[in-house]
């Protein structure tokens, strides 16, 4: 998905051209196996085998499936199969590729949270928004069972900064916002979708409670939105960040209320903060709520480049 972007950011920030050139290459599927090697060599949670995430950018890909043990009968004939991308090729991270995402700030001592498979074995990993010139960032943590990272820029003053929190509802509709290919470079693509928790009921809290696990139709989500907060707008709280997308179609003939396309899955706020609070993290964003809350992630989030 190569396109002029780069030669457009040329005249924005100049000698920071190739950095931006390189987030809309094609980019392979990041190995959730893989421990980051960014420096200082950050502490990785130990947990146990995860299914692989979805790519940055997308190319045809046969998806095995994922089927969670369930502890009785009648869950087992109601929760759905989930199905993800299958892992990479030991050799789909070849040296000047690069895997591009989605983070945000979320405390003013540059701490930012995104996917773990962003960020996963990068070279460099770099940040930039319209708000943030191009900056080199560090890597925290890794949760790779969860799928989320834990980023610091040092020396950077966030222009805005979310907090985290469970969803006002159990239904309604977040805001989620992300670098896909087909959008800005600079400036997030904003979208929203609708909570889809409680259509999955009755199955294992682990899979449907939406603080541990987010279930959400949001059609418009494509690659590059992984590690994107999805925002409650109604207490300015992001409850989940976007991981990967899961077969609607398999869903929907399970489940007829869940949409037949457009389903997307992420770790809810309680992984969230359990990353942050393990980190010892700033927790210091403060909440807000409407159009205020949405100007907030705006400028809160940025892409996030991970250079081979």
């Amino acid at each position: 998905m190569a396109n002029l972007t780069g030669l457009l950011l040329g005249f924005i920030i100049g000698a920071e051209v190739l950095f931006i050139g390189y987030s809309r290459e094609p980019a392979p599927i990041a190995a959730p196996d893989i421990v980051a090697s960014a420096q200082p060599t950050p502490r990785i949670s130990v947990q146990p085998a995860a299914p692989a995430p979805m790519p940055h950018e997308s190319s045809p890909v046969e998806l095995p499936r994922f089927e969670a043990p369930l502890p009785s009968q009648s869950q087992a004939e109601a929760l759905p199969r989930v199905v993800y991308p299958e892992a990479p090729p030991p050799d789909a991270h070849r040296p000047g590729s690069a895997v591009a995402g989605t983070g945000f700030f979320v405390a003013s001592d540059g701490s930012l949270l995104t996917a773990a498979h962003v960020v996963t074995d990068c070279k460099a990993t770099r940040i930039a928004s319209r708000f943030v010139r191009p900056t080199s960032v560090r890597l925290i943590a890794l949760d790779k069972k969860r799928d989320v990272a834990l980023l610091r820029a040092d020396h950077l003053a966030p222009p805005a900064t979310l907090p985290i929190g469970h969803p006002a509802a159990s239904a309604g509709r977040v805001f989620v916002l992300g670098y896909p290919a087909s959008g800005g470079v600079l400036v997030p693509t904003e979208t929203w979708a609708t909570l889809e928790n409680a259509h999955l009921q009755p199955a294992p809290a682990d899979f449907v409670d939406p603080r541990r696990l987010i279930w959400a139709a949001a059609p418009d989500v494509a690659h590059g939105f992984s590690g994107g907060p999805m925002l409650d707008p109604r207490n300015g709280a992001v409850i989940g960040i976007v991981r990967g997308m899961v077969d609607s179609a398999r869903l929907h003939a399970e489940r007829a209320a869940i949409p037949a396309h457009g389903m997307v899955i992420g770790p809810g706020s309680m992984a969230l903060t359990a990353l942050l609070g393990q980190e010892g993290a700033d927790d210091d964003a403060v909440a807000m709520s409407g159009d205020d809350a949405l100007d907030a992630a705006r400028r809160a989030t940025v892409h996030v480049l991970c250079l081979f």
